[in-house]
């Protein structure tokens, strides 16, 4: 299920990048410079992606298990209180 969901939040998540690569002629050197930023830049993009997707998922995780913990403590909180009013009773 997880996969899933990391699936669809790279498929989703659009392709922002900071820098722009330019081809600035058509010498070998420049196309090569071209090739090799236009390839950082896939890399970045999907690495990106796939953390912020991590990110989101880990996210919704401990939310989960953040509402699971105060349940539990309201429960426990309640049942002192139960045990307490009986101790109460039995000391009057």
């Amino acid at each position: 299920m997880k996969i899933i969901l990391i699936s669809f939040f790279i498929l989703i998540s659009p392709q922002i990048s900071a820098h722009e690569c330019i081809l600035q002629g058509t010498s070998a050197k420049e196309i090569t410079i071209y090739n090799a930023c236009k390839a950082d830049s896939k890399k970045q993009v999907h690495s990106t992606n796939l953390n912020n997707s991590l990110l989101k998922v880990k996210i919704k995780e401990l939310k989960s298990e953040n509402k699971n913990l105060k349940n539990q403590l309201l429960d426990l909180k309640i049942r002192l209180n139960s045990l307490l009013q009986r101790v109460d009773s039995y000391l009057n």
